[in-house]
């Protein structure tokens, strides 16, 4: 029997499939990134930055050799993160996720969720052609699903405040869309670092999300409008791990 009908990137018409990594949003789907299909998601690097730092995390096959993540972490020429072998440049994406979604060093209950986000953007993937009510329920499963995960990454990781609880959890980065932002988050354009100070909205039949910023150096708020289907780079709110 012929494998079923699958979706394709809108940028790159290639065959998106079930291991790939996807943004998604009103019914489309589309690679994370067209050159690596398969790159770490924001929420995989963040897990990895957080809790397997001081572990190795990845083996080539083709040098044997183990490395640690900062051993991996370079730039292409397009500026686009990659985890390959510092001797023989092989993509090493794949062993490092299955590591993450492994290590023991992950909180259990972060390591559930983000398995739950994995699997609910591979189901997405795998039912993207049913008919349209099946899709839609699908798209909300992932979406539920990977932002139950990012909720827990704000969270303060219980592993690295055991180590010294006086010190400060930096902020971390995300990539979301504009109606996932929280109060607290932080972004930077042309005109500086603003702080989102209201929870989003939708506007426009769900085309357009409102919210309250205010710039970080100034306590007056003003009106920001995004579309829907637009991905922010913000940094989560710094915490105190004594907390």
């Amino acid at each position: 029997m012929a494998d079923p009908q699958t979706a394709t990137c809108p940028q790159c018409s290639r065959i998106i499939a079930p291991e790939d990594t996807i943004v998604f949003r009103h019914g489309i789907l589309g690679h994370l990134d067209c050159r690596r299909p398969r790159v770490l998601s924001a929420e995989e690097r963040t897990l990895a930055f957080l809790y397997c730092q001081d572990h190795e995390v990845a083996e080539c096959s083709t040098c044997t050799r183990r490395f640690r993540l900062r051993e991996l972490v370079s730039q292409d020429q397009f500026g686009v993160r990659l985890h390959a072998c510092p001797w023989c440049h092989t993509d090493l994406t794949d062993t490092i996720r299955a590591h993450l979604y492994a290590c023991t060093m992950l909180p259990a209950e972060v390591r559930r969720r983000a398995q739950a986000a994995r699997d609910a953007a591979r189901s997405l993937v795998k039912r993207s052609l049913e008919l349209r009510d099946a899709a839609d329920v699908a798209m909300r499963e992932a979406e539920a699903a990977i932002q139950s995960l990012r909720e827990t990454l704000r969270k303060v990781p219980t592993r690295i405040a055991s180590k010294d609880p006086g010190r400060q959890l930096g902020l971390l980065s995300y990539h979301v869309l504009p109606i996932h932002l929280q109060i607290g988050d932080r972004f930077s354009d042309e005109s500086g670092e603003w702080e989102v100070a209201s929870r989003p909205s939708s506007t426009a039949g769900g085309k357009s999300i409102h919210t309250r910023v205010r710039r970080v150096d100034q306590p007056a708020t003003i009106d920001r409008t995004w579309i829907a289907c637009e991905r922010i780079h913000v940094r989560a709110p710094r915490r105190s791990l004594s907390a």
